[in-house]
């Protein structure tokens, strides 16, 4: 079977025969302007180094052997090693069949390692440029393997963690671009990655052949223009001494420029213009900001190269954060959990087809958790919305559809299958007896349960984005058969109601109320007392105490916060009192057939929608309707199960803190949180204890600190709060409807017997322990999330007006102010001073 592939070749658009600039190259080759070419699949590598692996491994294990000395000795094996014996005649058939026999090509590396999450290998292999004739282009393909072996590339793929062995090599030959002296090559960047600038584009350009731009030996030109409307923005123009073109004899040469064209710009006006919309048409095309390389040869511009864009300066905000992260956060519980984030956020692009995020997403700033907004901004609006922008889109993309979203419709099954291995993971891990251990087994539990959380938690971040990404999927679907208001209440209907895991939580607390108000002793106690004074008493109740208990054995892992340090319900049985406290004095209701109500009108709109529907179209609108119910229910239950990891966590670490203090190396167990992850794996590796004690001291008072102040919304930057002159707060609508009332601001869980009935809420944020307050509520404000949060789907279902996303709320309203919340159109007018 042939291993050489023309661009023009479905396989040579996959990543593992190609490589990454291989398959970028022939997936760009499709509808942009790239020179002709073929690549070398990885298997050709494979093939010619297999004889050498066991001389390879001898080198690699020398520990008398630096980098250099073991590339220099691996290098020389593979060029002294003869490439396949078909490869020399079905190369000269490819080149004959493209006019590249006896014309320069250039000799592209392609790793099959290359665009890996936080491995670019960017540079890092060997291009060779105005290469001729058949043999002289075997030996080019020799040195590219050989490039695999770089000395600079050996402790790079050990840093990365990836095995020497499992690298291969790709190689793509491709018609030479010969720019001439007096015409230009060099990159673009479809955004402005050194300053975040997210609307403009940025080109480095150089006179004669790319390379002097790309290998960043030369001075470059540097132009900025506006993406909307090509207009420059800046332009520098750097003094260019000598020029990169081919040499006749083969190779490549330098030669000097005049003193009037060094200082001239590399590109005119148009030309910039030109590179700048070949940038913009590479993103369209892949879907996702791209780093190009690009040519002029005789007034035509070529496409040399295309990767996407993963990095970016971060500009951390709270915008992303402030939802799932709303407070302060120890150090151990974020180092444990931020590693498995990141897996899973490139696990869930990788789903999505988009690419891995090279830098962190989330990061610890002052003990709150910041967002890098420019990286949110890079990737949102990356759904297959070009795809659904008319009803003929629609019918044009059924089978790419089909195909390229069909893992949407499995993840779910998957999802709950590999759901069972977690769940007796954690069983089995609660069972272990750690009486008498050592610190460093102690460690190892704790470890254990981050590997299994990490291995649960791959697939999790998907169904968050799918969720959001059916969501759009729908509401645009909607918006084309409906003006936009009718389509937004049509969109509430169709999911006004889903059966979750908390829906189910939030009913047995129900059934619990109502067991008090039959004991009439133990509701005037649940009114009248402290909570954490009722729980001694309540065997005093034993019909109640029961169902109470199975409450927590069911469900006690439910957290009051993300931080692990924060007790659960079982061990703060308080806070589910208090949560009764609210609902005991509701009245009697039918919920049962509200439910059935609000299901049949829902399922009467369902059947609306699909019949107006065109007939061809039926099943996609039927199946965005049920995945995104789906996936409603699955991010709850997603979150629900994630917490069980609270338990373990809280056991393993308090029993390494009950161990720490008996040492005197602390003075609360719980102190354990505020020690960085990797101090505390040093010393209880090194048998090292006095770094925990200074660590803990330090970052529990940080912490401490960080808990009695609001944080800056940008990170660094102090904004005033105020109100405009309007008195109108501006936020994202969450739940339909108008209501007027007082406010009562909860800042934790101690706030929730205080909650007046009829109040609206004001939080940060909400989780599903929270629910019991919106029953109480006759609306929700929060400061952030989105229609997607917690608060916001809560408040639908119970019909709320709720408005999230309000920037400085909790501090621009007090209690008992009275103010006027749209819940549609997102704002919260201030009736009354605070």
């Amino acid at each position: 079977m042939t291993q050489l592939f023309a661009f023009t070749d479905p396989q040579a658009a996959e990543h593992a025969v190609s490589g990454g600039k291989g398959a970028n190259l022939a997936r760009a080759a499709q509808h942009l302007p790239v020179p002709p070419g073929i690549v070398v699949g990885s298997e050709v590598y494979r093939e010619f180094v297999a004889p050498l692996h066991e001389a390879i491994r001898h080198v690699l294990d020398d520990a008398a052997l630096d980098h250099a000395a073991r590339s220099e000795r691996i290098q020389a094996l593979l060029l002294a090693q003869s490439l396949p014996s078909s490869l020399r005649g079905e190369l000269a058939a490819k080149l004959e069949a493209l006019d590249l026999a006896d014309a320069p090509v250039a000799v592209r590396s392609s790793g099959t390692l290359e665009d890996l999450p936080g491995a670019a290998f960017a540079g890092q292999h060997d291009t060779l440029l105005g290469i001729r004739g058949v043999d002289v282009v075997l030996d080019a393909i020799r040195r590219c393997y050989a490039s695999l072996w770089n000395a600079h590339v050996l402790p790079y793929r050990e840093r990365m963690g990836l095995n020497h062995l499992d690298a291969a090599m790709a190689v793509v030959v491709q018609k030479m671009v010969q720019v001439g002296e007096h015409e230009a090559a060099g990159v673009a960047f479809s955004i402005d990655p050194v300053r975040g600038a997210l609307d403009q584009v940025l080109i480095n350009a150089a006179f004669g052949l790319g390379e002097t731009v790309v290998g960043g030996e030369e001075p470059v030109d540097e132009y900025r223009l506006k993406r909307s409307d090509m207009s420059e923005v800046e332009a520098v123009i750097a003094e260019k001494p000598r020029a990169l073109v081919t040499d006749a004899a083969g190779g490549t040469r330098h030669t000097p420029l005049s003193a009037e064209q060094a200082h001239a710009p590399a590109l005119a006006e148009a030309q910039r213009r030109a590179v700048a919309q070949l940038a913009l048409a590479a993103e369209q095309h892949f879907g996702f900001p791209q780093d190009i390389e690009w040519a002029w040869q005789d007034g035509t511009l070529y496409l040399l190269q295309s990767r996407a864009v993963t990095r970016i300066p971060p500009r951390w905000t709270r915008d992303e954060s402030a939802e799932r992260f709303p407070n302060p956060v120890t150090p151990l519980t974020w180092d444990l959990c931020e590693v498995g984030f990141h897996a899973s956020l490139n696990h869930s692009f990788r789903l999505m087809g988009l690419p891995p995020f090279g830098d962190k997403w989330f990061a610890m700033r002052d003990y709150y958790i910041y967002g890098n907004q420019n990286a949110v901004e890079l990737y949102s609006g990356r759904t297959p919305a070009k795809m659904l922008k008319d009803v003929e889109s629609i019918r044009a993309a059924l089978p790419q559809i089909a195909a390229q979203y069909a893992w949407v419709q499995e993840l779910p099954v998957r999802w709950m299958r590999d759901l069972d291995t977690y769940l007796l993971g954690i069983g089995a891990l609660m069972r272990e007896s750690l009486d008498g251990r050592p610190l460093n087994e102690l460690w190892d539990y704790v470890l254990r349960i981050n590997a299994l959380g990490a291995s649960y938690f791959l697939p999790n971040i998907a169904i968050s984005l799918t969720q959001r990404t059916l969501y759009v999927a729908l509401q645009q679907m909607l918006r084309l058969a409906l003006p936009a208001d009718q389509a937004q209440q049509v969109f509430d209907q169709l999911l006004a109601v889903t059966d979750t895991k908390t829906g189910q939580v939030n009913a047995e607390l129900w059934s619990l109320s109502r067991l008090v108000r039959i004991d009439a002793a133990l509701h005037a106690r649940l009114r009248g007392e402290p909570s954490i004074e009722l729980l001694e008493a309540l065997p005093q109740h034993p019909v109640f105490h029961a169902e109470f208990q199975r409450l927590l054995a069911r469900h006690g892992h439910r957290e009051l916060d993300f931080d692990a340090y924060h007790p659960t319900w079982v061990e703060a049985p308080q806070i589910v009192l208090d949560q009764l406290k609210m609902l005991v004095d509701r009245p009697d209701e039918d919920r049962a057939a509200a439910e059935l109500a609000q299901k049949a009108a829902q399922a009467a709109m369902e059947h609306n929608v699909l019949s107006h529907a065109p007939e061809e179209l039926r099943y996609l609108v039927h199946e965005v309707i049920r995945l995104a119910r789906t996936y409603t229910a699955l991010d709850d239950l997603e979150h629900y199960q994630t917490t069980r990891l609270h338990l373990p966590f809280r056991r393993g670490l308090k029993a390494i803190g009950a161990q720490l203090v008996e040492r005197g190396v602390l003075a609360d167990p719980m102190d354990v949180y505020f020690v960085p992850l990797a101090v505390l794996d040093g010393a209880l590796h090194s048998g090292e204890l006095a770094p925990i004690t200074e660590a803990a001291a330090r970052h529990k008072t940080g912490y401490l600190a960080a808990c009695a102040r609001m944080p800056d919304w940008i990170f660094g930057e102090a904004e005033p709060v105020e109100v405009d002159g309007s008195h109108v707060l501006k936020g994202l609508g969450g739940s339909p409807g108008i209501v007027e009332g007082r406010v009562f601001v909860v800042r934790s869980p101690e706030d929730f017997p205080h909650f007046p009935k009829d109040a609206i809420l004001v939080a940060r944020t909400t989780n599903p322990a929270w629910t019991p307050l919106f029953y109480q509520a006759s609306g929700v404000i929060t400061e952030s999330g989105g229609p997607l949060s917690h608060g916001a789907v809560t408040a639908r279902e119970l019909g709320l007006p709720a408005v999230m996303s309000v920037r400085h709320v909790m501090r621009l309203l007090g209690n008992g102010q009275r103010v006027r919340i749209d819940g549609r159109h997102g704002t919260v007018e201030l009736l009354s001073p605070p």
